[in-house]
């Protein structure tokens, strides 16, 4: 009798159940959607500030006429190219972009905020606006050495890029 009811007790007991817990940082794919996300908005913020800074639309209005009675050719795109990205307004909104965002309570740029992640030192605590320059800055590096910088995502223990390792931060997955 004792022996039928431990075994009664131990096929109707059900094992704990086990939770699937997703990782403690942000992942390469996640780092990369959430890079589009922002560079759709700054796009679009750049595209929204350029033209009432410009003020004057002459050069664009001459552009339009040459290819609607030239058509279009290589020298157009070289100018289209450095009229919309290669001036140091797309430069300064982009640099106040990442770094504000990301030493703010908030602690990430609209893309990583809307994943469920945020830039923190080490230890966890949140940035402060320096760190958050030396990240932004160091992003050169890591690009620069052909993309291998952001490729030490796939190998670090915390997936952290070579700018994450030289400003001592990581990216959190905040689930």
């Amino acid at each position: 009798m004792l022996l039928y009811q431990a075994s009664v007790q131990n096929t109707l007991s059900l094992p704990n159940p086990t939770l699937k817990r997703t990782s403690l940082y942000g992942s390469l794919a996640n780092r990369f959607v959430a890079f589009l996300v922002d560079t759709t908005i700054l796009i679009f913020i750049y595209t929204l500030l350029l033209y009432p800074i410009i003020g004057h639309s002459q050069p664009f209005q001459a552009w339009t006429q040459d290819i609607q009675q030239n058509g279009i050719d290589f020298g157009h795109l070289i100018f289209i190219g450095k009229a919309l990205f290669f001036n140091y307004y797309l430069l300064i909104i982009h640099w106040l972009y990442y770094t504000l965002l990301e030493a703010s309570p908030k602690q990430a740029t609209v893309g990583k905020y809307t994943l469920g992640m945020k830039v923190t030192e080490l230890r966890g605590r949140p940035i402060n606006l320096l760190t958050a320059n030396v990240r932004y800055f160091t992003k050169i590096i890591s690009v620069v050495t052909f993309g291998l910088g952001l490729l030490l995502i796939l190998k670090s223990r915390r997936s952290q890029m070579l700018h994450d390792y030289i400003a001592k931060t990581v990216v959190i997955a905040d689930h």
